[in-house]
């Protein structure tokens, strides 16, 4: 095992890890040598969430994440949404089936429209005032 380096972006952001013997640094690649120690260091905190960045003295060094982005936050809750959505599709359509075999329905005609009330609540939501941080509806009672 040869000196450890941690290469990073324009940013600061640790971008990789090379070994002077076994995995040199690329010309292009910017890299600053680091301990065998820190390496390690670096690599147990990343694997608890921390995220590797230079810090002041340009030393790579562990950092708590990053909040998300407001887009990210947005794909976080539209698939949250989407899980709902799909989680009631089953409903809906034992519903349906039901109807038109006419042999009765499992849900009233109320659960069945409150049902399709909690599904719009949840396609309307994307504008709703305060998206993306926003809660989603409640289920009727009877959507477990």
């Amino acid at each position: 095992m040869g000196q450890k380096f941690a290469a990073y972006d324009a940013q600061g952001a640790v971008t990789g890890f090379y070994d002077s013997v076994d995995s040199p640094v690329p010309e292009s690649v910017t890299a600053v040598g680091i301990t065998a120690a820190l390496w390690q260091e670096l690599i147990n905190g990343q694997g608890q969430g921390k995220r590797i960045a230079l810090d002041a003295d340009g030393i790579p060094a562990l950092f708590d994440p990053l909040p998300p982005t407001r887009a990210q936050q947005a794909d976080m809750m539209r698939a949250r949404r989407d899980a709902a959505l799909a989680a009631t599709d089953w409903l809906v359509a034992r519903h349906q089936d039901e109807k038109l075999i006419g042999d009765g329905t499992t849900l009233t005609a109320e659960q069945f429209t409150a049902l399709l009330r909690y599904r719009q609540a949840l396609r309307d939501l994307a504008d709703a005032t305060g998206w993306p941080n926003v809660d989603l509806p409640e289920p009727p009672d009877f959507v477990t």
